[in-house]
């Protein structure tokens, strides 16, 4: 169990703390401090952005894990041990990044049970075997941890199939549970083509469902194959 100054997450949300980067090390604001900025920004329904200089970084939950996974902008997955930390943000200070790395997302192992998820800007979604990351030695980095070709909207670790949306650049929606997605091995798969282009667009966001604010989500569901250009997003709805 963690002691005080215990940041405590809801495995359904998405956080966004800041840190600020100098070089190859990671400066962090305090957890206290983090869960206080945290909780006021829940009451007042502010949107998390990055502050000019700063980058921002997904945080997961980390129960049921024995390891803290972050992967970064340079595709690669740092790996610390939890009986080294007080918190899980104290991960970021256990890593030695490489010149202009920045850590993209924070997550528990999960026992490597379960896949990870890739998005990227191509409309191509992937989904890695979690047991794909876990190495018989306590290997502290892994590289290429995920695809590099087309560039990242999305990463999350999840245990089960999970429904998503994703939206185009021209404001077109799919809803799809990612079961329709085959889980692979490789750490570098392209991923499976969800958005098809069309006027050279490209996929901007891709969200679980739960997180968007659709008054009829069945209405962008594609639940027999992908590879959609999907419809446009109706007045009033967010993706």
């Amino acid at each position: 169990m963690y002691e005080k100054n215990t940041v405590i997450y809801k495995q359904e949300k998405e956080y966004f703390p800041h840190l600020a980067f100098n070089q190859n090390h990671v400066t962090m604001q305090s957890a206290e401090s983090l869960k206080k900025r945290i909780e006021m920004e829940e009451r007042n329904d502010l949107k998390r952005e990055s502050p000019s200089g700063s980058a921002t970084i997904k945080i997961a939950d980390d129960s049921n894990s024995s390891e803290i996974l972050v992967f970064t902008s340079l595709c690669n997955v740092y790996k610390v041990q939890k009986r080294e930390l007080l918190d899980k943000f104290q991960a970021l200070q256990k890593i030695d990044l490489e010149p202009g790395e920045k850590p993209i997302y924070l997550t528990g192992e999960k026992k490597y049970k379960g896949f990870l998820i890739v998005a990227f800007e191509n409309g191509k979604i992937g989904k890695i075997s979690m047991d794909s990351y876990q190495t018989e030695y306590a290997r502290k980095k892994l590289r290429n941890a995920f695809n590099k070709e087309s560039r990242l909207v999305f990463i999350e670790l999840t245990e089960h199939d999970i429904d998503l949306v994703a939206m185009s650049s021209i404001s077109k929606v799919v809803v799809f549970n990612t079961s329709l997605i085959n889980a692979v091995g490789s750490r570098s798969t392209k991923g499976v083509q969800v958005m098809k282009p069309k006027k050279a667009s490209s996929m901007i966001k891709v969200k679980r469902l739960e997180n968007a604010k659709l008054a009829d989500p069945e209405y962008y569901r594609k639940s027999e194959s992908l590879n959609a250009i999907g419809f446009y997003l109706k007045p009033g709805d967010e993706v």
